[in-house]
Protein backbone atom coordinates (compact mmCIF):
# COMPACT_ATOMS: atom_id res chain seq x y z
CA UNK A 1 0.00 0.00 0.00
CA UNK A 2 2.86 2.38 0.92
CA UNK A 3 4.67 1.59 -2.33
CA UNK A 4 1.49 2.32 -4.29
CA UNK A 5 1.07 5.64 -2.48
CA UNK A 6 4.67 6.74 -3.21
CA UNK A 7 4.32 5.78 -6.85
CA UNK A 8 1.12 7.77 -7.06
CA UNK A 9 2.80 10.84 -5.57
CA UNK A 10 5.72 10.56 -8.00
CA UNK A 11 3.36 10.22 -10.95
CA UNK A 12 1.31 13.19 -9.85
CA UNK A 13 4.50 15.25 -9.38
CA UNK A 14 5.77 14.33 -12.84
CA UNK A 15 2.41 15.18 -14.38
CA UNK A 16 2.25 18.50 -12.53
CA UNK A 17 5.81 19.36 -13.51
CA UNK A 18 5.14 18.43 -17.11
CA UNK A 19 1.98 20.53 -17.08
CA UNK A 20 3.88 23.53 -15.66
CA UNK A 21 6.66 23.14 -18.21
CA UNK A 22 4.12 22.91 -21.00
CA UNK A 23 2.43 26.08 -19.74
CA UNK A 24 5.79 27.87 -19.50
CA UNK A 25 6.68 26.76 -23.03
CA UNK A 26 3.33 28.02 -24.32
CA UNK A 27 3.77 31.44 -22.65
CA UNK A 28 7.38 31.70 -23.84
CA UNK A 29 6.37 30.90 -27.43
CA UNK A 30 3.57 33.49 -27.35
CA UNK A 31 5.92 36.19 -26.04
CA UNK A 32 8.60 35.27 -28.59
CA UNK A 33 6.17 35.38 -31.51
CA UNK A 34 4.99 38.79 -30.27
CA UNK A 35 8.57 40.04 -30.34
CA UNK A 36 8.78 40.33 -26.53
CA UNK A 37 12.18 38.67 -26.35
CA UNK A 38 13.22 40.13 -23.00
CA UNK A 39 10.15 38.65 -21.32
CA UNK A 40 10.50 35.31 -23.12
CA UNK A 41 14.19 34.90 -22.25
CA UNK A 42 13.91 33.87 -18.57
CA UNK A 43 11.21 31.33 -19.48
CA UNK A 44 13.30 29.77 -22.25
CA UNK A 45 16.34 29.73 -19.96
CA UNK A 46 14.30 27.75 -17.43
CA UNK A 47 13.17 25.31 -20.12
CA UNK A 48 16.71 25.02 -21.51
CA UNK A 49 18.09 24.38 -18.03
CA UNK A 50 15.60 21.52 -17.58
CA UNK A 51 16.31 20.07 -21.05
CA UNK A 52 19.76 21.26 -22.27
CA UNK A 53 19.71 18.74 -25.12
CA UNK A 54 16.53 20.25 -26.60
CA UNK A 55 17.75 22.18 -29.66
CA UNK A 56 14.52 24.16 -29.96
CA UNK A 57 14.97 25.69 -26.51
CA UNK A 58 18.70 26.19 -27.19
CA UNK A 59 17.89 28.08 -30.38
CA UNK A 60 15.22 30.21 -28.75
CA UNK A 61 17.51 31.19 -25.86
CA UNK A 62 20.18 32.16 -28.41
CA UNK A 63 17.69 34.26 -30.35
CA UNK A 64 16.52 36.10 -27.23
CA UNK A 65 20.11 36.77 -26.19
CA UNK A 66 20.91 38.05 -29.69
CA UNK A 67 17.89 40.38 -29.64
CA UNK A 68 19.06 41.65 -26.23
CA UNK A 69 22.49 42.50 -27.67
CA UNK A 70 24.22 39.76 -25.68
CA UNK A 71 26.02 38.48 -28.76
CA UNK A 72 28.96 36.74 -27.11
CA UNK A 73 26.58 34.60 -25.00
CA UNK A 74 24.37 33.81 -27.98
CA UNK A 75 27.11 32.57 -30.35
CA UNK A 76 27.96 29.17 -28.74
CA UNK A 77 24.24 28.35 -28.52
CA UNK A 78 23.68 29.14 -32.19
CA UNK A 79 26.66 26.91 -33.04
CA UNK A 80 24.97 23.99 -31.22
CA UNK A 81 21.86 24.33 -33.36
CA UNK A 82 23.42 24.82 -36.82
CA UNK A 83 22.59 21.33 -38.09
CA UNK A 84 18.90 21.63 -37.25
CA UNK A 85 18.29 25.33 -37.84
CA UNK A 86 19.86 26.91 -40.91
CA UNK A 87 18.95 30.34 -39.58
CA UNK A 88 21.56 29.82 -36.87
CA UNK A 89 24.24 30.66 -39.46
CA UNK A 90 22.40 33.87 -40.33
CA UNK A 91 22.17 34.99 -36.71
CA UNK A 92 25.79 34.04 -36.08
CA UNK A 93 26.61 36.45 -38.90
CA UNK A 94 24.49 39.13 -37.22
CA UNK A 95 26.28 38.59 -33.90
CA UNK A 96 29.75 38.68 -35.44
CA UNK A 97 28.79 41.78 -37.41
CA UNK A 98 27.62 43.54 -34.24
CA UNK A 99 30.86 42.53 -32.48
CA UNK A 100 32.94 43.88 -35.38
CA UNK A 101 34.47 40.50 -36.19
CA UNK A 102 34.17 40.89 -39.98
CA UNK A 103 36.01 37.75 -41.09
CA UNK A 104 33.83 35.55 -38.85
CA UNK A 105 30.73 37.40 -40.04
CA UNK A 106 31.60 36.75 -43.69
CA UNK A 107 32.12 33.02 -43.02
CA UNK A 108 28.80 32.70 -41.16
CA UNK A 109 26.80 34.63 -43.77
CA UNK A 110 28.29 32.56 -46.60
CA UNK A 111 27.43 29.31 -44.79
CA UNK A 112 23.87 30.58 -44.47
CA UNK A 113 23.66 31.22 -48.23
CA UNK A 114 25.04 27.73 -48.96
CA UNK A 115 22.77 25.92 -46.49
CA UNK A 116 19.57 27.87 -47.14
CA UNK A 117 19.80 27.35 -50.94
CA UNK A 118 17.17 30.03 -51.52
CA UNK A 119 15.97 32.71 -49.15
CA UNK A 120 14.27 36.09 -49.13
CA UNK A 121 17.16 37.26 -46.92
CA UNK A 122 19.78 36.73 -49.64
CA UNK A 123 19.93 40.37 -50.79
CA UNK A 124 20.28 41.57 -47.21
CA UNK A 125 22.98 38.99 -46.48
CA UNK A 126 24.96 40.02 -49.57
CA UNK A 127 24.80 43.64 -48.39
CA UNK A 128 26.08 42.61 -44.95
CA UNK A 129 28.92 40.62 -46.52
CA UNK A 130 29.92 43.72 -48.51
CA UNK A 131 29.96 45.78 -45.28
CA UNK A 132 32.02 43.10 -43.50
CA UNK A 133 34.49 42.95 -46.40
CA UNK A 134 35.04 46.71 -46.16
CA UNK A 135 35.54 46.47 -42.41
CA UNK A 136 37.97 43.60 -42.88
CA UNK A 137 39.94 45.65 -45.39
CA UNK A 138 40.61 48.45 -42.89
CA UNK A 139 40.27 46.89 -39.41
CA UNK A 140 43.88 45.65 -39.50
CA UNK A 141 45.16 49.18 -40.15
CA UNK A 142 43.57 51.50 -37.58
CA UNK A 143 45.26 54.87 -37.05
CA UNK A 144 46.18 55.57 -33.44
CA UNK A 145 44.63 59.03 -33.40
CA UNK A 146 45.16 61.20 -30.30
CA UNK A 147 41.98 63.14 -29.59
CA UNK A 148 42.34 66.59 -28.02
CA UNK A 149 38.72 67.70 -27.97
CA UNK A 150 35.32 67.20 -29.56
CA UNK A 151 32.47 69.59 -30.24
CA UNK A 152 28.85 68.86 -31.10
CA UNK A 153 27.55 71.51 -33.44
CA UNK A 154 24.86 72.14 -36.03
CA UNK A 155 26.00 71.23 -39.53
CA UNK A 156 25.06 74.70 -40.75
CA UNK A 157 27.56 76.16 -38.23
CA UNK A 158 30.24 73.60 -39.07
CA UNK A 159 33.09 76.04 -39.69
CA UNK A 160 32.79 77.48 -36.19
CA UNK A 161 34.59 74.34 -35.03
CA UNK A 162 37.52 74.96 -37.43
CA UNK A 163 39.53 77.92 -36.00
CA UNK A 164 42.42 77.87 -38.48
CA UNK A 165 45.65 79.82 -38.36
CA UNK A 166 46.54 82.02 -41.33
CA UNK A 167 49.03 79.46 -42.64
CA UNK A 168 46.26 76.89 -43.07
CA UNK A 169 44.31 79.14 -45.43
CA UNK A 170 40.58 79.84 -45.17
CA UNK A 171 37.42 77.77 -45.32
CA UNK A 172 34.08 79.15 -46.50
CA UNK A 173 30.71 77.42 -46.57
CA UNK A 174 27.95 78.10 -49.09
CA UNK A 175 24.24 78.06 -48.32
CA UNK A 176 23.94 74.45 -49.54
CA UNK A 177 26.69 73.33 -47.14
CA UNK A 178 29.43 72.94 -49.75
CA UNK A 179 32.91 74.02 -48.58
CA UNK A 180 35.66 75.93 -50.41
CA UNK A 181 39.29 75.94 -49.26
CA UNK A 182 41.58 78.79 -50.31
CA UNK A 183 45.30 78.44 -49.63
CA UNK A 184 47.31 80.74 -47.35
CA UNK A 185 48.51 82.91 -50.24
CA UNK A 186 44.99 83.35 -51.55
CA UNK A 187 45.97 82.35 -55.09
CA UNK A 188 44.55 78.82 -55.28
CA UNK A 189 41.25 77.32 -54.19
CA UNK A 190 39.39 74.02 -54.28
CA UNK A 191 35.62 73.63 -54.34
CA UNK A 192 32.80 71.42 -55.57
CA UNK A 193 30.84 72.32 -58.66
CA UNK A 194 27.78 70.09 -58.74
CA UNK A 195 29.13 66.63 -57.91
CA UNK A 196 32.76 67.21 -58.98
CA UNK A 197 35.77 68.82 -57.34
CA UNK A 198 37.46 71.67 -59.14
CA UNK A 199 40.56 73.79 -58.62
CA UNK A 200 41.13 77.38 -59.60
CA UNK A 201 44.21 79.61 -59.64
CA UNK A 202 44.44 83.39 -59.42
CA UNK A 203 46.79 85.49 -61.53
CA UNK A 204 47.21 88.96 -60.03
CA UNK A 205 43.63 90.03 -59.22
CA UNK A 206 41.79 87.74 -61.63
CA UNK A 207 40.72 84.13 -61.06
CA UNK A 208 41.46 81.92 -64.04
CA UNK A 209 39.02 79.39 -65.45
CA UNK A 210 38.33 76.51 -63.04
CA UNK A 211 39.64 73.04 -63.88
CA UNK A 212 37.76 69.85 -63.03
CA UNK A 213 40.00 67.41 -61.19
CA UNK A 214 40.62 64.05 -62.94
CA UNK A 215 38.78 60.76 -62.41
CA UNK A 216 41.46 59.60 -59.96
CA UNK A 217 39.94 62.18 -57.60
CA UNK A 218 36.35 62.49 -58.81
CA UNK A 219 35.77 58.77 -58.43
CA UNK A 220 32.43 58.65 -56.57
CA UNK A 221 28.90 59.82 -57.20
CA UNK A 222 29.64 63.06 -55.35
CA UNK A 223 32.71 64.92 -54.00
CA UNK A 224 33.03 67.87 -51.63
CA UNK A 225 34.82 69.27 -48.52
CA UNK A 226 38.34 69.73 -49.99
CA UNK A 227 41.40 70.81 -48.04
CA UNK A 228 44.87 71.20 -49.55
CA UNK A 229 47.91 71.00 -47.29
CA UNK A 230 50.54 73.72 -47.17
CA UNK A 231 52.81 71.66 -49.44
CA UNK A 232 50.36 72.37 -52.26
CA UNK A 233 50.28 68.71 -53.32
CA UNK A 234 48.41 66.76 -50.62
CA UNK A 235 44.65 67.02 -51.00
CA UNK A 236 42.03 65.68 -48.61
CA UNK A 237 38.37 65.56 -49.58
CA UNK A 238 35.15 63.64 -49.00
CA UNK A 239 33.47 61.36 -51.51
CA UNK A 240 30.32 59.30 -51.73
CA UNK A 241 31.88 56.25 -53.31
CA UNK A 242 30.67 52.66 -53.71
CA UNK A 243 33.85 51.29 -52.18
CA UNK A 244 33.54 53.62 -49.19
CA UNK A 245 32.28 52.57 -45.79
CA UNK A 246 29.00 54.42 -46.13
CA UNK A 247 27.76 57.96 -46.78
CA UNK A 248 30.62 60.44 -47.05
CA UNK A 249 34.14 59.03 -46.57
CA UNK A 250 37.42 60.94 -46.33
CA UNK A 251 40.01 60.33 -49.07
CA UNK A 252 43.54 61.56 -49.75
CA UNK A 253 45.44 62.11 -52.98
CA UNK A 254 48.69 63.81 -54.04
CA UNK A 255 49.54 65.95 -57.05
CA UNK A 256 52.60 64.92 -59.03
CA UNK A 257 54.14 68.00 -60.72
CA UNK A 258 56.31 65.80 -62.95
CA UNK A 259 53.28 64.20 -64.60
CA UNK A 260 50.86 67.06 -63.92
CA UNK A 261 48.35 64.57 -62.49
CA UNK A 262 46.82 63.36 -59.24
CA UNK A 263 47.44 59.89 -57.83
CA UNK A 264 44.51 57.53 -57.28
CA UNK A 265 42.68 58.71 -54.16
CA UNK A 266 42.87 56.43 -51.11
CA UNK A 267 40.35 55.99 -48.30
CA UNK A 268 42.14 57.05 -45.08
CA UNK A 269 40.40 54.28 -43.11
CA UNK A 270 39.49 53.88 -39.45
CA UNK A 271 38.78 55.67 -37.20
CA UNK A 272 38.33 58.76 -39.39
CA UNK A 273 35.75 56.99 -41.56
CA UNK A 274 32.66 55.09 -40.49
CA UNK A 275 29.37 53.83 -41.86
CA UNK A 276 27.97 57.30 -41.16
CA UNK A 277 29.06 60.54 -42.85
CA UNK A 278 32.66 61.67 -42.32
CA UNK A 279 34.16 64.73 -44.00
CA UNK A 280 36.19 67.97 -43.92
CA UNK A 281 39.52 66.56 -42.77
CA UNK A 282 41.83 69.52 -42.12
CA UNK A 283 45.39 69.78 -40.83
CA UNK A 284 46.58 73.07 -39.32
CA UNK A 285 50.35 72.54 -39.36
CA UNK A 286 51.15 75.79 -37.56
CA UNK A 287 48.92 74.89 -34.60
CA UNK A 288 49.86 71.20 -34.67
CA UNK A 289 46.24 70.01 -34.77
CA UNK A 290 43.79 68.44 -37.18
CA UNK A 291 40.00 68.37 -37.45
CA UNK A 292 37.36 66.15 -39.00
CA UNK A 293 33.57 66.04 -38.82
CA UNK A 294 31.30 63.01 -38.39
CA UNK A 295 27.61 62.38 -37.75
CA UNK A 296 28.16 58.90 -36.25
CA UNK A 297 26.21 58.64 -33.00
CA UNK A 298 24.63 62.06 -33.71
CA UNK A 299 20.99 62.90 -34.28
CA UNK A 300 19.16 65.38 -36.49
CA UNK A 301 21.31 68.14 -37.99
CA UNK A 302 24.00 67.69 -35.35
CA UNK A 303 27.58 66.66 -36.14
CA UNK A 304 30.64 66.10 -33.98
CA UNK A 305 33.93 67.77 -34.89
CA UNK A 306 36.97 66.07 -33.40
CA UNK A 307 40.22 67.95 -32.81
CA UNK A 308 43.24 65.65 -32.87
CA UNK A 309 46.99 65.86 -32.59
CA UNK A 310 48.56 66.27 -36.04
CA UNK A 311 51.59 64.01 -36.38
CA UNK A 312 54.15 63.87 -39.19
CA UNK A 313 53.72 60.14 -39.67
CA UNK A 314 50.53 58.29 -38.70
CA UNK A 315 50.99 55.54 -36.13
CA UNK A 316 48.84 52.43 -36.33
CA UNK A 317 47.46 50.39 -33.46
CA UNK A 318 49.42 47.19 -32.72
CA UNK A 319 48.00 43.97 -34.16
CA UNK A 320 48.54 42.36 -30.76
CA UNK A 321 45.39 44.13 -29.58
CA UNK A 322 42.33 41.99 -29.01
CA UNK A 323 39.61 42.10 -31.66
CA UNK A 324 37.28 43.80 -29.18
CA UNK A 325 39.80 46.56 -28.42
CA UNK A 326 40.62 47.10 -32.08
CA UNK A 327 36.92 47.41 -32.91
CA UNK A 328 36.42 49.97 -30.13
CA UNK A 329 39.29 52.13 -31.42
CA UNK A 330 38.12 51.73 -35.04
CA UNK A 331 34.70 53.12 -34.07
CA UNK A 332 36.14 55.91 -31.87
CA UNK A 333 34.37 54.42 -28.88
CA UNK A 334 37.83 54.34 -27.36
CA UNK A 335 40.86 56.49 -28.13
CA UNK A 336 44.02 57.94 -26.65
CA UNK A 337 43.83 61.48 -25.30
CA UNK A 338 46.25 64.33 -25.98
CA UNK A 339 46.71 67.91 -24.84
CA UNK A 340 46.60 70.77 -27.31
CA UNK A 341 50.18 71.60 -28.36
CA UNK A 342 51.70 74.79 -26.98
CA UNK A 343 52.50 76.94 -29.99
CA UNK A 344 54.33 80.24 -30.24
CA UNK A 345 52.19 82.37 -32.51
CA UNK A 346 54.26 85.12 -34.17
CA UNK A 347 52.92 88.62 -33.60
CA UNK A 348 53.17 91.38 -36.18
CA UNK A 349 55.11 93.94 -34.16
CA UNK A 350 58.58 95.43 -33.88
CA UNK A 351 61.07 93.06 -32.26
CA UNK A 352 62.02 93.93 -28.68
CA UNK A 353 65.57 95.10 -27.98
CA UNK A 354 66.10 92.30 -25.46
CA UNK A 355 65.45 89.21 -27.60
CA UNK A 356 65.85 86.84 -24.66
CA UNK A 357 63.16 88.59 -22.61
CA UNK A 358 60.88 88.91 -25.63
CA UNK A 359 61.08 85.19 -26.42
CA UNK A 360 60.48 84.26 -22.79
CA UNK A 361 57.49 86.58 -22.62
CA UNK A 362 56.04 85.20 -25.88
CA UNK A 363 56.50 81.59 -24.75
CA UNK A 364 54.78 82.31 -21.42
CA UNK A 365 51.87 83.95 -23.19
CA UNK A 366 51.52 81.01 -25.59
CA UNK A 367 51.63 78.54 -22.70
CA UNK A 368 48.98 80.28 -20.61
CA UNK A 369 46.66 81.13 -23.46
CA UNK A 370 47.18 78.26 -25.92
CA UNK A 371 43.67 76.92 -25.31
CA UNK A 372 41.93 80.16 -26.40
CA UNK A 373 40.10 79.65 -29.70
CA UNK A 374 37.06 81.78 -30.42
CA UNK A 375 35.57 82.69 -33.80
CA UNK A 376 34.22 86.24 -33.74
CA UNK A 377 33.22 86.30 -37.41
CA UNK A 378 34.25 84.84 -40.77
CA UNK A 379 37.48 86.87 -40.75
CA UNK A 380 38.41 87.08 -37.07
CA UNK A 381 39.59 84.28 -34.77
CA UNK A 382 40.86 84.99 -31.26
CA UNK A 383 43.77 82.84 -30.12
CA UNK A 384 44.80 84.80 -26.99
CA UNK A 385 42.88 86.24 -24.06
CA UNK A 386 44.32 89.67 -24.77
CA UNK A 387 42.58 89.62 -28.16
CA UNK A 388 39.30 90.36 -26.38
CA UNK A 389 38.58 94.10 -26.43
CA UNK A 390 35.64 94.01 -24.03
CA UNK A 391 36.24 93.09 -20.37
CA UNK A 392 32.79 91.51 -19.99
CA UNK A 393 33.35 89.43 -23.15
CA UNK A 394 36.70 88.22 -21.80
CA UNK A 395 35.12 87.20 -18.48
CA UNK A 396 32.23 85.45 -20.25
CA UNK A 397 34.69 83.59 -22.51
CA UNK A 398 36.29 82.00 -19.44
CA UNK A 399 32.87 80.66 -18.40
CA UNK A 400 32.25 79.63 -22.02
CA UNK A 401 35.51 77.62 -22.00
CA UNK A 402 34.51 75.94 -18.73
CA UNK A 403 31.17 74.90 -20.22
CA UNK A 404 32.95 73.58 -23.31
CA UNK A 405 35.16 71.41 -21.11
CA UNK A 406 32.13 70.15 -19.17
CA UNK A 407 30.35 69.37 -22.45
CA UNK A 408 33.32 67.31 -23.65
CA UNK A 409 33.41 65.38 -20.38
CA UNK A 410 29.64 64.82 -20.53
CA UNK A 411 29.86 63.52 -24.11
CA UNK A 412 32.65 61.13 -23.11
CA UNK A 413 30.55 59.81 -20.21
CA UNK A 414 27.59 59.36 -22.55
CA UNK A 415 29.66 57.29 -24.98
CA UNK A 416 30.87 55.08 -22.10
CA UNK A 417 27.39 54.67 -20.61
CA UNK A 418 25.80 53.86 -23.98
CA UNK A 419 28.46 51.27 -24.69
CA UNK A 420 27.90 49.72 -21.26
CA UNK A 421 24.13 49.84 -21.84
CA UNK A 422 24.32 47.78 -25.03
CA UNK A 423 26.49 45.19 -23.28
CA UNK A 424 24.37 45.03 -20.10
CA UNK A 425 21.57 42.66 -19.15
CA UNK A 426 17.95 43.85 -19.35
CA UNK A 427 17.83 44.16 -15.57
CA UNK A 428 20.87 46.43 -15.44
CA UNK A 429 19.61 48.50 -18.38
CA UNK A 430 16.61 49.64 -16.36
CA UNK A 431 18.86 51.30 -13.78
CA UNK A 432 21.20 52.72 -16.44
CA UNK A 433 18.46 54.45 -18.44
CA UNK A 434 17.99 57.20 -15.82
CA UNK A 435 21.71 58.02 -15.81
CA UNK A 436 21.83 58.24 -19.61
CA UNK A 437 18.75 60.50 -19.72
CA UNK A 438 20.28 62.79 -17.08
CA UNK A 439 23.52 63.04 -19.07
CA UNK A 440 21.59 63.81 -22.27
CA UNK A 441 19.67 66.54 -20.43
CA UNK A 442 22.91 67.99 -19.05
CA UNK A 443 24.47 67.92 -22.53
CA UNK A 444 21.49 69.79 -23.97
CA UNK A 445 21.62 72.42 -21.20
CA UNK A 446 25.38 72.94 -21.61
CA UNK A 447 25.04 73.28 -25.40
CA UNK A 448 22.32 75.88 -24.88
CA UNK A 449 24.51 77.84 -22.44
CA UNK A 450 27.48 77.66 -24.82
CA UNK A 451 25.45 78.89 -27.81
CA UNK A 452 23.96 81.80 -25.81
CA UNK A 453 27.37 82.75 -24.41
CA UNK A 454 28.97 82.69 -27.89
CA UNK A 455 26.28 85.03 -29.27
CA UNK A 456 26.68 87.43 -26.34
CA UNK A 457 30.50 87.45 -26.59
CA UNK A 458 30.30 88.27 -30.31
CA UNK A 459 27.77 91.02 -29.64
CA UNK A 460 29.96 92.57 -26.92
CA UNK A 461 33.08 92.39 -29.10
CA UNK A 462 31.39 93.94 -32.12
Amino acid sequence: MKIFTKLTVVCLFVLATGSMMAQTAKQANQLFEAGKYAEALPMYEKLYSAKPSDLFYTYRVARCLQEAGRYTEALPLFEKTEKKYTLSYFYEGECYQALWRPDDAIAAYRMYIIESMSSDRTDYVQEQIAIAEKRSRYIHRVTDVKIIDSMYISKSDLLRAYPLSKDAGTLTQSSDGSVTHTNQRGDRRFFAQGTLLQQQSRLLSEWERAETLPATVNRGSKQDYPFCMGDGTTLYFASQSEDGMGGWDIYMTRFNPATNSYAAAENIGFPFNSEGNDYLYVIDEQMGVGYFATDRRCSGDQVCVYTFLAEDKPAYLPMSMSGEQLAAYAQLKQYHRAERPVVEIPEEEEPAKDDTKAKAKKKTAATTESSVFFIVDDKTVYTKLKDFQNADAKALYKQYATWQKQLTETNEKLVEKRKAYFEATDKKRLTMTTTILELEKKRSELQGQIDKAAKKIRKLEK
